[in-house]
């Protein structure tokens, strides 16, 4: 790749607005939930690590593992904002807290972090 070609991507990434908010593993009526500040990196991510065997999640790898086509993916809610340097981890919070009121049942996605 030329070195403007790569220079005018990198400027394109950071300028970029990532989809943050509550994303979701869902299979059946179990749900497993964590903040994100970026969901499609977090949803490559675990898959990766899900298909690798290597979630930190025992109770959720353990049920991908089990049957990994029963599994949905979604970004159960969305922040709205409007700059990206912005500190969001309140509004994340307050996002979250607000899904555990919604779906009680929910589960930690990531054991120790929200």
């Amino acid at each position: 790749m030329e070195k403007e070609t790569k220079k005018e991507l990198r400027i394109q990434y950071d300028q970029r607005k990532p989809d943050m908010g509550i994303v979701c593993w869902q299979n059946g009526e179990t749900m497993w939930i964590a903040i994100s500040k970026d969901a499609k990196t977090d949803y490559n991510s675990s898959l990766f690590q899900l298909k690798l065997g290597s979630w930190p999640n025992r109770e959720l790898q353990q049920a991908f593992t089990a049957n990994p086509n029963a599994f949905q993916w979604s970004l159960l809610k969305k922040l709205d904002y409007k700059e990206r340097d912005d500190d969001h981890r309140d509004d994340l919070e307050l996002l979250y807290m607000m899904c555990l009121e919604e779906y009680p049942d929910a589960r930690q996605m990531r054991p120790g972090r929200k």
